[in-house]
């Protein structure tokens, strides 16, 4: 769709200062950005309050006008893509999917502007600048977010997304990932989990949150160099700014008790039932709460539930009689002392 000539059309029916005020404002004209009141009253020599009122009686003008025939076809389509939304769309997901230009992405956002029946939040404590099918879409919108913020505050810990979705049952499910992720308060964390923005199982802070989040996103341990890659792999929406690197994630495993190193590099967490020691020291704690001596096989498969290693690793340390002793049937227990 040929946007940049439809808004030539539209703004050909403006007086001229009238006009280059719109364009610069909505950096649709020779200067491709969005300047302030104050910029573009300074540069006709009058008030910035007279400025608002000249953009104002422009806009009004425009959205009255027949000329608005030729933006016919632009608001039927975007009354469509939105219908398919659930009704509402954050604003710069919807302009990247109407243009692959960014010039022409602000000639889009200026032409929806002059559409009679949608409705822009441009800026707030809830939401992203979003586009709405009306204002009571908007409401319904504020409704829903507000309690599910309220709902994440008293559990104090976030929801799976399908547990979202049977919160809120009445509505579609593509409505309620479009509230989501126009609002500035909530974030889906990479496991798919729908929680506050400011938390750091949602949205890490740093190695330490990221090292975390991509233990529990593959679901085994990793190398500390494998964390940091997969990390990397990840969009840029969920982690800080920075490349993620093995060295500094390998430094906040160590220090950190809830990682346990259960091979050469490699960490798991201690939520998954790992425990701090050597191989050494996990044969001796897996032979203290037996009640009777274990054979080989029983101890090198209760070690590797516990750590990475080769069993030859844990069969030198089993010879170890300063340690453990081994009985006639072969049969090993901790050293009597």
């Amino acid at each position: 769709m040929k946007y940049k000539k439809v808004c030539q059309e539209v703004l050909s029916f403006l007086p001229s200062k009238s006009r280059i005020i719109i364009e610069k404002r909505f950096g649709v004209g020779p200067v491709k950005r969005n300047q302030t009141l104050q910029e573009i009253g300074d540069f006709l020599g009058i008030t910035r309050e007279r400025v608002r009122q000249i953009e104002s009686d422009g806009l009004n003008k425009l959205r009255h006008n027949s000329a608005l025939a030729s933006l016919r076809a632009i608001f039927i389509y975007l009354d469509k893509f939105l219908e398919i939304q659930g009704g509402l769309k954050r604003e710069d997901i919807l302009l990247a999917e109407f243009s692959h230009e960014e010039a022409e992405r602000a000639v889009v956002s200026f032409l929806l502007r002059l559409s009679p029946k949608l409705y822009l939040v441009e800026s707030g404590n809830q939401f992203y600048p979003t586009w709405f099918q009306g204002k009571a879409v908007y409401q319904k919108a504020s409704s829903l977010l507000n309690n599910l913020v309220k709902k994440l505050n008293q559990q104090k810990a976030p929801l799976a997304r399908e547990m979202v979705y049977c919160l809120f049952k009445q509505e579609s499910k593509v409505f309620i990932d479009n509230v989501i992720e126009a609002s500035r308060a909530l974030a889906v964390s990479p496991l798919e989990q729908v929680g506050l923005a400011a938390w750091p199982v949602i949205k890490p802070k740093g190695a330490r949150d990221i090292a975390y989040l991509m233990l529990k996103k593959t679901g085994q341990p990793l190398h500390f160099r494998d964390i940091a890659k997969v990390a990397n792999s990840l969009p840029s929406s969920f982690l800080p700014k920075k490349k993620t690197l093995p060295q500094t994630v390998h430094n906040e495993l160590i220090r950190d008790p809830q990682f346990i190193l259960v091979g050469r590099g490699v960490y798991g967490l201690q939520e998954w039932g790992y425990e701090k020691g050597t191989v050494r020291e996990v044969i001796k704690t897996i032979l203290a709460k037996s009640k009777e001596p274990l054979t080989r096989p029983a101890i090198l498969q209760q070690v590797l539930r516990q750590r990475v290693v080769q069993p030859n690793t844990i069969f030198l340390n089993l010879n170890n009689k300063k340690h453990f002793q081994k009985d006639e049937q072969g049969r090993y227990s901790l050293k009597e002392i």
